[in-house]
């Protein structure tokens, strides 16, 4: 199945966003010493991010006061700022 990859710069932040993702079924990943990525199986990543994960990494940025967010699906990246998400 394929899966979303939300990158975060620690394992707190991580938690955080894992925290708002109830619905899910999400899993931590530490690819390096500086970052976590919270995975999320889905069925249709090309399709765009589902609009409630999207609606909770805007919420995690804000509580966080984080920045962006860069998040991985279906070959495609997507980064969340402020509310906005765009596709390089």
């Amino acid at each position: 199945m394929p899966t979303l990859q939300i990158e975060t710069s620690s394992r707190w932040d991580a938690l955080a966003l894992a925290d708002k993702l109830p619905r899910h079924r999400w899993y931590l990943v530490e690819p390096t010493a500086e970052r976590w990525d919270v995975c999320l199986p889905v069925e249709d990543p090309a399709g765009g991010l589902p609009p409630d994960v999207r609606a909770a990494v805007e919420l995690w940025l804000c509580e966080r006061r984080l920045d962006a967010a860069t998040i991985h699906a279906g070959g495609r990246t997507y980064a969340v700022t402020g509310g906005v998400t765009t596709s390089p």
